[in-house]
């Protein structure tokens, strides 16, 4: 069994080692390559490719990423809900359904609190999952997005460009 920090209740090397294992089939079911996929999350295409065959350990922030990305987008989101993917054990309020929830409603915080708490990894998190809404919103590919934002970070994109 592995190593678990104190704090926390589960086993963070299990949940890496489910979503290693199902990695191919979602990013299939998103219809993304590798490289489309290591764009959105900032990786390397080797990086993620070495991740996706077991070659290389993927990290806690890229399992965030890549769980944000998956559980934000209508062809992947039953998968991670139903498959043990999604990290339900870590969200505090266990009482509540998280299925159809807010972020902030989950965390019991307004968005302003949130933004006060959030680390740079976390805000890159973020607008990772708000360019894979964008590209999937406006039937973009993953570098038509990066185009389209002229390698700016989402927070510093056009609102006319995004669509409601």
């Amino acid at each position: 069994m592995t190593k678990q920090n104190k704090k926390t209740s589960f086993d963070k090397d299990a949940y890496l080692y489910r979503l290693v294992n199902e990695l191919p089939v979602l990013r299939s079911e998103l219809g993304l390559s590798q490289n489309e996929l290591a764009s959105i999350i900032d990786v390397s295409r080797q990086t993620y490719s070495s991740i996706e065959t077991g070659r290389r350990k993927m990290s806690w922030d890229t399992y965030l990423s890549l769980i944000f990305i998956f559980d934000n987008n209508k062809e992947t989101h039953d998968h991670i809900r139903n498959s043990g993917l999604f990290p339900y054990s870590i969200i505090r309020n266990t009482k509540m359904n998280t299925t159809e929830q807010l972020i902030s409603d989950i965390a019991g915080m307004n968005i302003d609190e949130i933004k006060n708490c959030l680390d740079k990894q976390a805000i890159h998190t973020i607008e990772t999952v708000i360019m894979l809404e964008y590209a999937r919103c406006n039937n973009m590919s993953g570098d038509e997005v990066i185009k389209a934002f002229d390698g700016k970070r989402a927070s510093k994109a056009p609102e006319n460009n995004i669509k409601d």
